[in-house]
């Protein structure tokens, strides 16, 4: 197995394990910098982060794994896709993660799918991440990629700011003599018999 490698993100915040308290939770609070929300931004393909902060909860579950979870809260700039004009969304939302050292620790759960891939082709469900991990690498995990991934799941893939809206969409009812056609195909009904 090739040697796992933790690699630095647009906002990386490194946790070593071995500070973990074992008895109890560690509390700690996250916040990007200014120049990584300009890097999150890019990253998101998005106008802005304004704000990139996470109150989370490290919890040691036995053996080599860590639970983590929390609360995050983002600020991002979006362009509005009805009027193309930029503006902020908040976005809160919890988090959750996994951690385990894959070199002595190896979920039973895991280990069952890796050997099912390798006897057939069949499709393999896809595990909650309690029992596929992520990896502990070199004794630290990155609390703030970790973040990162989970503003990016909560990003507003069709952003329009409050109160704006299409003029006509799904939802309105258009004229039958409206120019505006009810059916794509209404136009070739007639190609047939003047053929």
């Amino acid at each position: 197995m090739p040697k796992l490698e933790l690699l630095e993100q647009e906002w990386s915040h490194f946790f070593d394990v071995d500070d973990l308290d074992k008895s109890k939770p560690t509390a700690l609070t996250i916040e990007a910098s200014e120049e990584e929300c300009v890097d999150l931004a890019r990253r998101f393909a998005i106008e802005g982060v304004t704000k990139a902060k996470a109150s989370l909860k490290l919890i040691h579950e036995g053996g080599h794994i860590v639970h983590v979870t929390g609360q995050l809260d983002a600020v991002i700039t979006q362009n509005c896709v009805v009027t193309l004009e930029p503006f902020d969304t908040e976005i809160s939302e919890p988090i959750e993660g996994w951690f385990a050292d894959k070199e002595t620790t190896v979920s039973f759960a895991a280990a069952k799918k890796e050997r099912d891939v390798a006897r057939s082709q069949a499709e393999v469900e896809i595990l909650d991440e309690k029992d596929d991990p992520e990896p502990i690498i070199e004794g630290r995990i990155d609390l703030g990629e970790l973040v990162a991934q989970h503003i990016s799941l909560a990003i507003p893939p069709y952003p329009h700011k409050e109160g704006v809206a299409y003029e006509v969409g799904d939802d309105v009812q258009v004229d039958s003599k409206s120019p505006l056609r009810r059916n794509p195909f209404e136009a070739l009904k007639d190609w047939k018999e003047n053929r």
